[in-house]
This record gives structure tokens, sequence and C-alpha cells, in this order.
């Protein structure tokens, strides 16, 4: 299945191509970093003439040098060769002072860590163009990366894999499927998604095998199915919740996977840290958004005290860990409504040091999440 991903990565990259002769260039960027993102996960498998073939399709139809030097350092950027992505984009910024070279220079500058020089740039893009959306998002990932230093979620994902070595894995909310395809040998993987519940729809896959998919929403799953049939386990070892990414979702998803769940199964939930409370609002208002999910935290702390729960300050956004799961426990379930009216009530704090009190932020040490929450 593998080399049917990378003919549909080809068939995308030429569509990406089209749109950016069209001018459309801002889609054709988005598309190429999806693809460029996907690719290196295909390259670090050995894929590397098959990904060549896909990254030569970009480089070769540019217009222009600047915009040829912006795709090797965007392709760079993504295969986290940030000394040379850095060095192409400063190529590039020598033939065309574009806000797009500037924007990428500071994402390179945030990713090697030199803060400085990154809020340097996006201050160079304040100035060129005043009302530039785009460099809000970076601002924001510029900010994560400052509170939240060591691995992303999707780092904190693989030690849960590694930790558990899990026999059944769940995942509301697919993306592009690259937390999905995290799953190892001896997982059954199921994701759930009404938009992303589709193999065409996807960007990777496990190289132990496809998982099985329902692109159903996650109400409709659990209404219309029983998990333990379909995982053909009576429990989940590890599942995921990521998918609407509204604290009444978010909370229904984590009532629907506990009845399956045994006292040491692992539920982690993406997005319970929110950099601002401008991107934690329930109305998407910023690129870069992570709804109002946080507020699980305090709301598990406050209603489920038998619980074990805590939030990782993993990059960008949070992974809110909870286990010692009780799958007779009714309380959140014959509580709901009145838990969500009030918890609707509760605002985001604006000071981060607040939010990480409210919402169970412990370290970010490996050995500290493992000995708490894996009982190793």
């Amino acid at each position: 299945m593998i080399n049917s991903m990378l003919t549909k990565l080809e068939a995308q990259m030429r569509q990406a191509v089209h749109l950016q002769n069209q001018g459309n260039l801002q889609a054709a960027l988005g598309e190429y970093a999806l693809i460029f993102e996907a690719l290196r996960y295909y390259e670090e498998l050995g894929y590397r003439k098959e990904t060549a073939l896909i990254y030569s399709l970009a480089l070769a139809n540019q217009p222009n040098p600047a915009m040829t030097l912006y795709c090797h350092a965007l392709i760079q950027f993504y295969l986290r060769n940030y000394g040379s992505a850095l060095e192409a984009i400063n190529a590039a910024l020598l033939l065309a002072q574009a806000i797009i070279n500037y924007e990428l220079k500071g994402r390179i500058h945030t990713a090697q860590g030199d803060f400085f020089s990154a809020s340097e740039t996006f201050n160079q893009i304040k100035e060129l163009d005043p009302i530039y959306g785009g460099v809000s998002d970076s601002l924001f990932m510029l900010a994560a990366e400052q509170e939240m230093p060591g691995g992303d979620y999707y780092d904190w994902l693989q030690c849960f894999h590694q930790w558990l070595q899990p026999s059944s894995y769940v995942e509301i909310g697919l993306g592009h499927g690259r937390s999905l395809a995290l799953a190892g040998s001896g997982t059954r993987a199921v994701g759930i998604d009404p938009y992303q519940g589709y193999w065409d729809k996807l960007h990777y896959v496990s190289t132990h095998g496809p998982a099985a998919l329902f692109p159903l929403t996650s109400d409709d799953f659990f209404a219309k199915h029983n998990l333990a049939e379909v995982l053909g386990h009576e429990t989940f070892d590890l599942a995921f919740i990521d998918g609407l990414h509204l604290f009444e979702q978010a909370l229904k998803d984590f009532i629907n996977l506990e009845r399956y769940a045994r006292t040491d199964s692992v539920i982690l939930i993406h997005d319970c840290l929110p950099i601002a409370p401008v991107v934690a609002e329930r109305e998407r208002c910023t690129g870069f958004w992570t709804g109002d999910v946080w507020r699980i935290m305090p709301c598990l702390k406050t209603f489920r005290p038998d619980l074990k729960i805590m939030t990782i300050p993993a990059k960008p956004s949070g992974l809110g860990v909870v286990t010692n799961l009780d799958a007779s426990s009714t309380l959140l379930a014959d509580n709901f409504d009145e838990i969500v009216r009030y918890y609707l009530t509760l605002r985001c704090p604006e000071s981060l040091s607040q939010l990480k009190l409210l919402c169970n932020v412990g370290p970010a040490d490996e050995e500290y999440v493992k000995q708490q929450f894996i009982g190793a």
C-alpha cells in the first residue's frame, strides 16, 4: 500500500504544480508543505528513488530561480536539514524580497532554536506588510517552541506506542494519517473520522499494514458499532482523541472510549495546552487553532478524581494523558449536560502559567511520564 500512497502523492504534486501555474500560489504552497512532510516519512523508510522523483516535479516546474531556491529550502526544512534550508532561503532572499521567503526563514530559525533571529525575521514581515496574516501562525509556533521545549506530540505518541506495544489502538480524528501510521506490528489500529476516514484522503500508512478506517463521526461510530467487536479485543490498550476540537465532543469521545477500557488503558487527548486564549476560541478565528479541548482536563480533575491525569507540554498545543480508567463509571454521562453547561463558562486564562496549573501540566520528561502512566 505504500507504493499506492507514493503514486497518490505524485499525482497531488502534479496538481499542486498546476495550481501554481494557474496563479494560486498560496494553495500550491499549502499542498507542497503537506506533500514534503509526507515524503520525509517515506524517505526515512528507504523509498529515496520514489521520493526524489516527486521532489523533482516541484523543483523542475518553478517559474524562476528565486522560487526554485524557495522550494529547495522548503524541502530541506521538512527533511530537517535546517542548515541547508537556511542557506537556500538566504539565497532566495538575495533574488526576491518576498514575504514567503522571510516567513520560511523565520520558521527555519524557530526550528533551529534561534528564537531571537526568528523574532527579528517575523518583525521584518510586519514592516514589509503590516496586514499580512500568515505571520500570526508563525508567531504562535515560535511561542510554542519557547514554552514547550523537547519533542512534539508525534514524538510522544511514538513513545506511548513503544512503551505499551498496544495490541489495540483507536484514533478519533485522523488529519492526514501521520499519527495513525505510528501503529506498530501486532497492533489492530482503528481510525474514525467523517472527513478523512478514506485512504484517498490520507498521506501516510503504517509499514505494518493499513488500519481499519471508519468514515463516520465518533458519535455515529459508537452508536452503530461495538468497539470490542471491531478491535477483536474486549478492551483497547491505547486511544488518541484529536477530533472536533470542541470540549463537549472531546468529553463524549472520552466517555464512549472509557466503556471499552481497562484500568491500565491509556487515553491521550490532543490540544490540552493552547499557547494563547485566541487559539482556544470555540469558533475558529486563527489558522493555528486548538478549540476549547483544554477544558476537559480541569473537568476530569474535578468530576473524576479517581483518574490519573496529566498534560504533557508537547508542542505545539499539549497532550493530555489519562489512565486508571473505570469502564463501569457513568458519572460523566449521567451529568453530561450540567458538566458542559458549567465548563463552558470557564475562561481560558491569559497567563500560560495559570493554564498549566489548571490543566495539570507536568514535566516533559520521558522517564517521569513512563513511571507515572505505564507502571514501569
